[in-house]
């Protein structure tokens, strides 16, 4: 019987979801993972065989969630063709968010880090944006190629970090790829199919060269099997299948899990693989035993199933134990954790530490839906894996057979479904409800979490904020709060208290009228949120004109001022005369005091010129992000070019415009400048479908003074572009220009703004069409 993992160790260092593991190189002790918390970190063996230290951290360049992570070397027959570094580099690692960004890092000798989770934060050498919604999925090949998978249903090939080969064909999301050798590539999408594409990257194209089915809801994970001949796969069906290249089909089907199963990853040496879920597994397979036995159930091959205290086990990944020939198995959880497994006594933890981990398990709650409904017997047919419910006084208890110890083993205690009475748990709080959210096909449900004693506007605002979704959905989520619980009434109350913070959309809960009056409504302008009332009327909108300005406030000042710092030094040594002085220094490190406070305060007495001249004078490489981040503004002299860094400098620069109108020294700078030379000179030379990730902060200028109904002619799928120019367009109609503006240009944009709302079904662009409409008449 093969030996049985248990914990070795497990490692924190993210504070949020663990979405996805990475070992580059499965000769080499090197993890690297990705987390919604925004952050990347590589792992590497710490002092004691026992235990991993984080040795480098990368962030987010907007800290926004990080979906996944693979790393490239300088190895292989290939040099990867790249701007050098000023120090030696082991490689890049790579990641992708949910922005769609890819983006690099320079990653040193991990042996010249220190062991500490203090680790040195990376900043970005490339960012790139060519995929238009989630990239969720990346892999590299042994030359530095990589590729990636978003839910914009392609996949992109990319050569030294620029796209050389675009795939398209699947009808949903790509939610994995893998490398097959340099030539061809697997996706797997949320259409239920995995396709092999072969590539020709000098000609940048790519065919598809055979289709795999198999799965019946979407596939989730791919993992190559050591020999070259086939690939795992595992999908929201439950399933983990195995496939030979040559053949469509699955050669065999392995079944255990009970929910979605999210990522599977193959021994290197060919005995089988591992795979987690949904379910809180995580799960080792055998594939030895398929070919020495004839008949097995569906069942057998599964060596040994290890629950976790979290449900959502993200990824999973094998790396070597150093020093030894065998490996550590390794999964990802919602609770931030990465556990390590080992099936060798000597590298496993304490005793101790694997009761407490052992007890730890058994105080998970089940869902009793997902577990057996019979509590009668026990001596019934043994499967490994199989999960019954035992009474045991008031409380029933999950007890999981394992078939190496040839025992039942309590694995928590069940307890009732969502809306039952109980309280649910979720993020450490407890809540009358968490709703699993479907937001789109293919993808894993979110979780709402809601008390009936909160504002369902605070609840549905909350809920948007965290999974980074369009607040227009607001009112959706809230219909969806009121019809799941029921409408529950907290009291009564008199008056036509309505207040709607204008930041955020939400509002403080009322009740329902005891008295005579209308019952007022009001909406965020950049929102469209609303109040809550216990009782149904028709709202009085009332948007236009919006009097307050939207600011753009992410930034990490400490870390821009260093880099900052870094570059100018350079610069001294390289070109003399376009660095900073001592003056511009002294005033730079003003600017980052105020940005560095807790609370800070607006202190207009500072002067941008150090900061503009670095923006504009200094090479186009050394003004991301530093420079634009922290002045609020940029070099926009020169015409556009299709370089990376400039288009990421130009979505960073407009941000920085859109802030101006915050203070008084700002708007006299946008105001001598001259609104529209700045958006045309922002503009000339790009296309709108080349303006990207930009088209918002663009809009949001426009919307400050100055109307530009040409966003709204070409904008055709971003609701919240679209809204915020519609907005634009409403504060020149309510203006003292309205009478100056042509006639035609005016009725124009109301017909298109009409065409959009029809086109998204947003309630909040029909409401701000109609009120356009009332003023262009």
């Amino acid at each position: 019987m093969a030996k049985q993992y248990q914990l070795a160790f497990t490692l924190h260092g993210h504070s949020s979801d663990v979405r996805n593991l990475c070992v580059p190189n499965t000769k080499e002790s090197v993890l690297l993972s990705a987390s919604r918390d925004g952050s990347a970190i590589a792992w590497g063996p710490g002092s004691t065989s026992k235990d991993w230290d984080a040795t480098v951290r990368a962030e987010e360049l907007e800290r926004r969630f990080v979906s996944c992570v693979t790393a490239v070397t300088n190895g292989g027959q290939r040099k990867l063709q790249i701007p050098s570094s000023e120090v030696d580099v082991l490689g890049y690692m790579v990641t992708g968010s949910s922005s769609g960004m890819l983006s690099t890092y320079p990653l040193p000798p991990l042996e010249s880090q220190d062991a500490t989770l203090d680790a040195p934060t990376l900043e970005p050498q490339h960012t790139v944006i060519e995929h238009r919604k989630n990239l969720c999925c990346i892999d590299a090949s042994a030359n530095g190629l990589l590729v990636s998978g978003s839910w914009d249903n392609t996949a992109i090939v990319w050569r030294d970090f620029k796209k050389a080969v675009h795939i398209e064909g699947h009808q949903q999301a790509v939610w994995a790829v893998r490398f097959v050798g340099e030539d061809r590539v697997l996706t797997a999408s949320a259409d239920k199919t995995i396709v092999l594409h072969s590539l020709d990257v000098a000609a940048g194209k790519s065919k598809p060269l055979q289709k795999y089915s198999g799965h019946t809801d979407c596939v989730r994970g791919l993992s190559l099997t050591p020999d070259g001949k086939g690939f795992w796969s595992c999908g929201n069906d439950g399933l983990v299948n195995l496939y030979s290249f040559d053949s469509p089909s699955p050669v065999r089907t392995l079944s255990g899990h009970t929910s979605f199963v999210y990522s599977v990853t193959a021994f290197p040496d060919g005995s089988g693989a591992i795979s987690s879920g949904e379910d809180g597994t995580l799960r080792v397979w055998s594939s030895k035993r398929l070919s020495e036995r004839k008949h097995l159930t569906a069942d057998s091959e599964l060596v040994q199933t290890i629950p976790h205290p979290s449900l959502s086990l993200w990824s999973t990944a094998i790396a070597p134990v150093p020093g030894s020939s065998s490996y550590y198995i390794i999964s990802s959880s919602a609770d931030s954790s990465i556990r390590f497994f080992s099936n060798e006594e000597q590298f496993m933890a304490s005793q101790k530490d694997r009761e407490d981990w052992d007890h730890e398990v058994a105080q998970r709650k089940l869902d009793k839906s997902a577990t057996s409904s019979d509590l009668t017997f026990l001596e019934w047919r043994r499967l490994a894996g199989q999960v019954i419910m035992i009474k045991n006084n008031d409380n029933v208890e999950a007890y999981q057979w394992s078939q190496a110890n040839t025992t039942w083993q309590q694995i928590g205690q069940v307890v009732d479904a969502i809306g039952s009475g109980r309280k649910q748990l979720y993020d450490g709080q407890e809540y009358d409800y968490v709703f699993d959210v479907d937001i789109q096909d293919g993808v894993p449900p979110l979780k709402l979490p809601y008390n009936v004693t909160e504002n369902p506007w605070t609840a549905a605002q909350r809920f948007l904020e965290k999974n980074e979704l369009p607040s227009g959905y607001a009112e959706q989520v809230v219909d969806f709060i009121q019809k799941n619980t029921g409408g529950v009434q907290l009291g009564t109350g008199g008056g036509n208290d309505a207040y709607v913070d204008p930041l955020t959309g939400g509002s403080r809960y009322t009740g329902a009228s005891t008295g005579g009056g209308n019952q007022s409504w009001g909406g965020d302008p950049y929102t469209g949120g609303g109040a809550y009332s216990t009782q149904s009327a028709q709202p009085s909108v009332r948007i236009l004109p919006v009097r307050t300005y939207l600011s753009f406030k992410k930034i990490n000042p400490q870390a821009a001022l260093g880099k900052v710092n870094e570059f100018n030094e350079a610069i001294k040594a390289s070109s003399p005369d376009l660095a900073l002085s001592a003056a511009d220094e002294a005033s730079l490190k003003a600017v980052v005091d105020i940005l560095a406070a807790d609370q800070p305060v607006k202190k207009e007495k500072w002067q941008p010129a150090a900061l503009l001249s670095a923006a504009v004078k200094w090479p186009e490489d050394k003004r991301f992000p530093p420079p634009i981040d922290l002045l609020q503004a940029a070099g926009w002299g020169e015409p556009w070019n299709p370089s990376k860094p400039r288009a990421t400098n130009q979505v960073l620069a407009m941000r920085a415009l859109a802030n101006l109108f915050n203070t008084t020294q700002g708007r006299a700078v946008m105001a001598a400048a001259g609104q529209a030379g700045v958006l045309a000179e922002l503009r000339r030379g790009r296309q709108w479908d080349q303006v990207g990730t930009a088209k918002q902060p663009l809009a949001t200028i426009a919307l400050k003074p100055l109307s530009s109904p040409q966003i709204l002619d070409n904008e055709t799928t971003d609701s919240e572009t679209i809204y915020r120019a519609g907005v634009a367009l409403g504060n020149l109609l309510s203006s003292s220009a309205t009478g100056s503006l042509p006639v035609g240009d005016v009725q124009n944009a109301k017909s298109l703004l009409f065409t959009r709302a029809s086109a998204t079904g947003e309630k909040r662009l029909t409401d701000l069409a109609l009120e356009v409409g009332q003023l262009a008449s």
